[in-house]
């Protein structure tokens, strides 16, 4: 079931690239734009091309953080709570009166 917790990086990881892709597509329309029109209209694309990339990062970046962590939580939540209720069951063993 750990291909479950990869789908969110796999889904971002597309989605960052096709982000990435736009806008070398577009900063490619963008210099052919400035030589035909005008620059103000560039421009403002450019900076709203380059929020949109930005984000698709920090998106993909957070989104790899949480899939890894969710990856790797759980690999190890069994490990854990066995482990957990092993020292908590010994522990309560030890007050019980021995005979």
């Amino acid at each position: 079931h750990f291909v479950f917790y990869l789908l969110p990086f796999l889904f971002f990881f597309f989605l960052f690239f096709f982000f990435f892709f736009t806008f070398l597509f577009f900063s490619l329309f963008l210099s052919f734009s400035l030589l035909l029109s005008s620059f103000f209209f560039s421009f403002f694309l450019l900076f709203f091309l380059l929020f949109l990339l930005l984000l698709s990062f920090f998106l993909f970046f957070f989104f790899f953080l949480l899939s890894f962590f969710l990856f790797f939580s759980s690999l190890f939540f069994p490990f854990f709570f066995s482990f957990f209720f092993f020292s908590l069951s010994s522990f309560s063993f030890s007050f019980l009166p021995s005979s």
